[in-house]
Formats: structure tokens, C-alpha cells, sequence
């Protein structure tokens, strides 16, 4: 069975070691979406503090297959307050 590495990075990096077997890429990408809605779900201010926070997906050569991102933009001031007023 393929092994995939899901590696960190939220201002910090966290490589991933041991990496993980799937049956296939599609079983990657699931698992990938999972593993960092539970991470999000457990640490929110880990995104909130560096704004930005991507796991990158290799294969088992270290090949990049793909990445998932997630950020926070803050709206500009006249957003902010054309909305509540």
C-alpha cells in the first residue's frame, strides 16, 4: 500500500516522520481534508496567530502531490464599518 507524508506549516514546520499507508490518492486526499479539519477544529488559534496554515501531501519519494491552505484575511477598515452602519 502507497505511503503518504502530510506535512505542517502554520509559521512553524511540522514534517511528518513516519507518514501513513493509503490504498490510493483519492484515499490521500480524504484523509488529508479529515486530518485538517480535526487539527483546525482542536487548535483554531494556531491559524488565527500566523494567519496562514497549509498541509502539503508527498508520496512515498517525497514527491509533492498537493497542498491544502487555509488563512484568515481581515477586512479593510471601510468593509468593517460600512456593514454595521
Amino acid at each position: 500500500m502507497p505511503r503518504y507524508f502530510f506535512d505542517i506549516s502554520d509559521g512553524s514546520d511540522f514534517r511528518d516522520l513516519e507518514g501513513s499507508e493509503w490504498p490510493d490518492l483519492e484515499a490521500a486526499r480524504i484523509e488529508a481534508v479529515r486530518y485538517s479539519a480535526e487539527i483546525l477544529r482542536e487548535m483554531p488559534e494556531r491559524v488565527l496567530e500566523s494567519r496562514a496554515w497549509k498541509m502539503t501531501v508527498s508520496d512515498h519519494n517525497r514527491e509533492h502531490l498537493f497542498t491544502l491552505r487555509f488563512t484568515v484575511e481581515t477586512a479593510p477598515v471601510e468593509e468593517l464599518v460600512g456593514t454595521n452602519g
